[in-house]
């Protein structure tokens, strides 16, 4: 164990000053490189392990962008209640330690009200305030983990378990504005309920009945998906597995790893590498259950579930892989 901690922590300050050099390069080129975002959860991964809350930092400050009242800079630590307030022409990356990240655009007031852990569910629970502006979100935490991403615009709570998308909040209106370009995104209107799927867009009044979602433009889809790139660190992107190397897979097909009780997931095996041709996919769903196949389907009750992954082939070789499944009583997602 002390060995792997001093492992840990020798990867950690010896990559700091690739970290600075990336940092200085981002200023000049007006980004934020993926490699910044892989240092960001590198020195989080003790949270991460350690199954804690997330430590959210500003990691990358442009302009004239308020914490406070006081300027912002990059590095600073955002706590519980802190204000930020991006003025004109200026923007702010805040970035949490599980892996979640906010692109804070001009003319933005945000509050951050609290970041939770809860052990048992291993759950991490972000609680925005959205008074005015537009964001981007990127609401994600590693496979081992859950997520409920909370943010109040005018009183109506925005909520998502996973995704990716933008919402505008225009407080003269009292109207939001959402597009999701990954994962479900759900509004309570307070006569209804609007759900909002990835590559679907939707405008809410607030106080009023629930809209209708409506294919987003490609264009939107377009832009949305650049500022996404640009932002790095995706956890969310099912993508695929290099044919060359060791044997290795990873679990997908889950769009949702939340769910009501009694809740159904499909399942698919994705292989790369290898040696020869597969003999043998194994699911074990956690509950005494297992099944085998490159696909596979199955209804959990309530509780948590580790899904482990299984794959052999021909020569022997093995590779695993797991995922969490949240089933609830009225997870409301």
């Amino acid at each position: 164990m002390i060995r792997l901690i001093k492992s840990i922590l020798s990867g950690v300050f010896g990559g700091l000053s690739l970290f600075t050099d990336e940092v200085k390069r981002s200023r000049r080129m007006g980004t934020v490189p993926a490699m910044i975002v892989f240092f960001l959860l590198l020195l989080g991964v003790t949270a991460a392990y350690a199954e804690d809350a997330s430590v959210v930092r500003a990691t990358q400050v442009d302009g004239t962008v308020l914490k406070n009242g006081s300027p912002m800079r990059d590095g600073d630590i955002i706590q519980r209640d802190d204000k930020i307030e991006a003025k004109a022409n200026s923007a702010a990356v805040l970035t949490w330690s599980n892996g979640s990240i906010v692109q804070v655009y001009q003319d933005t007031t945000l509050i951050l009200q609290g970041v939770m852990f809860e052990a048992d569910r291993k759950m991490e629970t972000t609680l925005l305030k959205f008074e005015k502006g537009r964001i981007f979100v990127k609401a994600q935490v590693p496979e081992h983990l859950f997520t409920h991403f909370e943010i109040n615009v005018g009183g109506s709570p925005v909520k998502t378990q996973g995704s990716e998308f933008a919402l505008k909040y225009d407080d003269a209106k009292k109207e939001i504005t959402l597009w999701s370009i990954l994962g479900r995104v759900v509004v309570d209107a307070g006569t209804g309920t609007l759900r909002v799927d990835d590559g679907q867009q939707a405008v809410q009044k607030i106080g009023g009945s629930a809209a209708t979602p409506t294919a987003m433009q490609d264009r939107i889809k377009s832009s949305l998906t650049s500022v996404s790139k640009k932002l790095g660190g995706s956890l969310l992107i099912e993508e695929e597995l290099s044919s060359g190397g060791p044997l290795k897979v990873k679990i997908g097909g889950v769009r949702n790893r939340r769910g009501d009780s009694p809740y159904t997931v499909k399942f698919k095996a994705i292989i790369g590498g290898g040696s020869g041709n597969i003999k043998s996919v194994r699911w074990d769903f956690g509950d005494g259950e297992s099944v085998l196949g490159k696909e596979a389907q199955h209804t959990f009750t309530q509780g948590v579930y580790a899904v482990v992954l299984t794959v052999e082939d021909e020569n022997g070789q093995k590779a695993t892989a797991q995922l969490n499944i949240s089933v609830e009583q009225a997870c409301g997602c």
